[in-house]
């Protein structure tokens, strides 16, 4: 069995755009997981107003991540994130599915997350 990995937005869509990046590597290595807040992020692209984009999209996401959904000890875990890091909900909740999940963080940003105490960032 594949160990556990959230993927942030980030690393998504510079494969979606390129066809680049290390998304192909994590796949091999790791069973991928998003929130469902970076699936919302993903589609609210106004790229994606194409529906047979969209759609496309939907179909890569379904086929290659698993979707988990925003708990609410999740929800008041990335509050403590934000009061204490000043990041954005967005970001606060991929980092709360990280802890709640007890995985590493796939990401292109890992700077801005080093001093996040107890995260484990993925290296690949």
């Amino acid at each position: 069995m594949k160990e556990k990995i959230v993927v942030d937005t980030d690393v998504i869509t510079q494969y979606l755009k390129t066809g680049k990046g290390v998304l192909p590597m994590a796949y091999e290595k790791y069973e991928m997981w998003i929130p469902a807040t970076t699936y919302s992020e993903l589609l609210a692209s106004s790229t994606f107003e194409d529906a047979n984009l969209r759609n496309e999209v939907m179909d890569f996401t379904n086929k290659y991540f698993k979707v988990a959904d925003v708990s609410k000890d999740m929800a008041a875990k990335a509050g403590e994130l934000i009061r204490q890091h000043g990041i954005s909900l967005s970001s606060a909740l991929l980092l709360a599915s990280c802890f709640a999940n007890e995985c590493k963080l796939l990401t292109d940003r890992a700077d801005d997350y080093r001093k996040i105490e107890g995260l484990m960032i993925a290296d690949l």
